[in-house]
This record gives C-alpha cells, structure tokens and sequence, in this order.
C-alpha cells in the first residue's frame, strides 16, 4: 500500500496539522522516526517521517534552509515538529522556502506522543489494522532504547521521549540472561501489556535489557519475568538517562551476584564490591588499569585471553579443578597460565592479599564496561600461551 504525505495529514485528527499545507502530497512515507541530529539525513533514510522537539534545528534563516534542503536531497518525506519544545521554531523565510522545493513541514501537538504519530504511519504505511500496530510502538521504544544507551540522543530530548512512551524518572533498568532472548522479550512484551505497565525493551549482547519506571507495578512484573528467565539484575534508582550506561553495569553486576534462580535482585540488595570500589566508571577504570594493565596489553599483542583465565581462576575461588573444567583445559596447563599471569601482573596469587586486589580489579573492570559482565565461553586457540 502506498501512503503519502497527503494522507498524513488525516493525523490532524490526532493532532497533527501542516505549516506548508498542500506541499509535497504525493511523497510516499514508509517509516517514521525520532531524531534530534543536526543531520538527519545521514541517519534516516528516503520516504521517512524525521520527528523532532527541535533541539537540532539551527537558528538563522540559512541555516534553517539548509537544514530542509539536506532532508529533501535525501528524500525524506517530511518533517513533524513539536513547535512548543523548539529552541528555534521555523521562521517565514524557512517555511516559504520549504513551500519553494515542495518539502511538507509539519506541527504536532505537544500532548500526541510522537510513538502515537509513529505507529498511525506504520499502521496506514503497511495496511495494517490498528491493534497490529502496537508492534511498531514496541519497535520504536527499542530503538530509542538502544540510542540511549549509545548514548546518541541529548539528554535534554531524552525524558520528552521517553514521556511518550509512559516511562518516567526515577528509572530502573533491569537484564536478564535467558536461554532464548526474543522469546523473553515476547513474555517481557505480553507481561507489561497485561499489567497496563509501561517499559521499553531490547535484546542487546545476547542478554534482555529493559528500562521501566521505578515503582511496585513494575517490579512486580520484573518478579514475574525474573521466575520463567532464571533471575534478574536490577539497578539502583536513577532520575538522569545520562546515568543509563552505569545502570546497565549495576544491573548486569546484580544479576553475575544473583545465586538464586528465579529471583530479582537489585543492585543495592547485594552489591559485594560496593563498600570498597566507588560507583564512577572512570575511577573504576584507572583501579582496574593499574592492576589489569599489563595483563590487557599482554593479551592484547598477543592474541590470548589470559584475563579471562584471571578471572575464571578467581571466581571458581582459585579451584584449579573447577577452574580448568570451565575453561576446558588440563590442570596443568592451568597452572602454567595462571603462573604466567602472577609474572605479568607482579601477583602472587596465592597470596590473600593479591588475590583480593585482582578480584577487585576484575570488578572494577566489569562495572567500568572493559569487561563484559559473564562471558563463560573460551576457546583454547585464543588462550594459548604461545
């Protein structure tokens, strides 16, 4: 089914009116999306809907011009602007010149969730029927999801967005580890819709990350969900998604700690390493460096992986028999590696003392993100000493 900027304007009835009526009518849109770049168009593909709040839209008249002109060139169907958020709203010259080339501009109302415009495009774009497009709502809170914890939309749009979607601060992000990700996102999905819960959801580096607004209703579904996935970390409370990256490492810290399947453990239940290591990433950078340093680099020109037998070593609580078991290797070569390590490091492992300070700095590698939170899988090539 074809669908055009001429029927898009049937959005008024939610809302949505044209400052450039009759223009561009005929331009077929398949998609619409947020974005708050300065470039839209080197992000967003042709016969896309760009909506934005308008941080990115520059000031003067030339700049405004050149701002339309880069979508059009790029075939962008059309923009949809929420004129009461804009630093810089549209000005005359802007409009006629958008008028001049054809390309629609068009205001939304600051109550219509940008989600809301989203999915009567996607729903219109494809023929579906109104119920079916609850999915593209849910597709489009991934996608911001993910920019956010890239870390790419600017924080001053990211409570407007997020507000679209019912998810409001303090936030809490939670992930889970299950043995099949989508269909946890599915139940994680049906679960929140039945509570009448707000949430939004990606599956990211084979775990389940949500973000959902801190509050009994929620954690209540969390519990749910955290009894048919094995467990779940949850992070502190958190009012700025500036602070969404670190959440994500509590989160995933809370559920390395959670013993107890089908439990839901938060960050500040049961955090071993909270009263020694400070919460900032780049302090718990430099502790990690200054211990881990050498033994990164080593592996580095190397091509081996003898921080994850470091770290193996001290979670099985220096088991050389539990230790060689997870990494698949015989004891002895275990041994050889770990005395390598105590070489490389200046450690000796035997030692309480430079045992604990390693652990730590393997915490604090995790929590600053240098480490991934639980990676078991090691093969012998890329361990190999030689």
């Amino acid at each position: 089914m074809t669908f055009t900027v001429g029927s898009l304007l049937a959005l008024r009835a939610i809302g949505t009116s044209s400052l450039t009526p009759g223009v561009g009518e005929d331009r077929p849109v398949s998609w619409a999306h947020v974005c708050e770049l300065a470039d839209p168009w080197r992000w967003l593909g042709p016969d896309t809907l760009v909506m934005t709040t308008g941080i990115a839209v520059p000031g003067g008249d030339a700049e405004q011009c050149a701002y339309l002109d880069g979508m059009y060139a790029a075939g962008i169907a059309a923009i949809a602007v929420d004129a009461t958020m804009m630093r810089a709203p549209f000005n005359a010259a802007a409009l006629a010149h958008a008028t001049q080339i054809g390309f629609p501009v068009l205001e939304t109302a600051h109550d219509v969730r940008f989600s809301m415009v989203a999915r009567v495009v996607a729903s219109a774009a494809l023929g579906l029927p109104a119920a079916d497009s609850k999915q593209f709502e849910q597709l489009h809170g991934a996608l911001l999801l993910s920019e956010l914890c890239d870390g790419t939309v600017p924080s001053t749009a990211a409570a407007r967005l997020l507000s679209g979607f019912g998810v409001g601060a303090p936030f809490i992000c939670a992930v889970a580890q299950p043995k099949d990700p989508r269909a946890a996102l599915a139940e994680a999905q049906s679960l929140f819709a039945a509570a009448d819960t707000a949430m939004l959801a990606i599956v990211r580096d084979g775990q389940l990350l949500l973000l959902v607004e801190s509050g009994p209703e929620p954690r209540a579904v969390l519990e749910a969900l955290a009894e048919r996935n094995g467990g779940i970390g949850a992070s502190a409370r958190f009012h700025l998604i500036d602070e969404l990256p670190v959440a994500v490492q509590q989160a995933r810290r809370a559920l390395i700690r959670n013993h107890e399947s089908g439990r839901l453990l938060a960050y500040a239940e049961h955090d071993a390493t909270s009263l020694f290591l400070p919460s900032d990433p780049d302090q718990l950078r430099r502790i990690a460096r200054q211990v881990l340093g050498p033994l990164r680099t080593y592996d580095e020109q190397r091509g081996t992986a003898l921080t994850q037998t470091l770290r193996t070593f001290l979670e099985e609580n220096r088991s050389w028999v539990r230790a060689s078991e997870r990494l698949y290797v015989h004891r002895q070569t275990l041994i050889a590696r770990i005395s390598r390590i105590e070489k490389i490091i200046d450690r000796n492992l035997s030692s309480m003392e430079d045992a604990a300070e390693c652990w730590l700095a393997i915490q604090a590698a995790i929590g600053c993100g240098d480490l991934e939170p639980s990676d078991d899988s090691i093969s012998e090539a890329s361990a190999d000493l030689t």
